[in-house]
C-alpha cells in the first residue's frame, strides 16, 4: 500500500489552525534528544502493530495518551521519512486515516529552531 503524504507546510498550518489530528513521532527514545515537532505524541515504530491492536485503556496506560480512532487524521514522522512511511503504510492497512510527514524532522528543522538535524544527510 502506498503512503499518503503530508509537506511540513500543511502540518505547520494544521498545528497552528489547532484543526483535529494526532501527530505521532515514530523515533526511537534517544532521538527525542533533538527536539520534537509541537504537539507529538512518541510511540516507536518497533511498538506501533502492537498499539494499534492494543483496546484504548492499554493503549493510554501505555503511550500516555488517548488511542486514535479510525476517523482520526493521523500524521506520522522520524527523522527523514523513512519509518513514518512505514508506520503509515501499516495504519492504512489497518483502516486508520494516516499520512506520512515528507522528510520528518530534517524538514521541519527548517521552519523550527527548537529541532536539530541529525545523523547523515537523507539521500534524494
Amino acid at each position: 500500500m502506498v503512503a499518503s503524504a503530508i509537506i511540513f507546510k500543511e502540518l505547520k498550518e494544521l498545528i497552528d489552525a489547532k484543526k483535529p489530528y494526532v501527530l505521532i513521532d515514530v523515533r526511537e527514545d534517544d532521538e527525542l534528544q533533538y527536539g520534537v515537532i509541537p504537539t507529538a505524541h512518541h510511540l516507536p515504530l518497533g511498538e506501533l502493530e502492537d498499539a494499534l491492536a492494543m483496546p484504548p485503556q492499554s493503549f493510554k496506560t501505555r503511550f500516555h495518551f488517548p488511542k486514535m480512532s479510525k476517523k482520526d487524521l493521523v500524521v506520522f514522522y522520524c527523522r527523514t521519512g523513512g519509518r513514518s512511511s512505514q508506520a503509515t503504510s501499516f495504519a492504512l492497512s489497518q483502516g486508520y486515516q494516516a499520512k506520512n510527514l515528507t522528510g520528518g524532522i530534517w524538514t521541519w528543522s527548517t521552519i523550527d529552531p527548537r529541532v536539530k538535524r541529525y545523523g547523515p544527510e537523507p539521500q534524494q
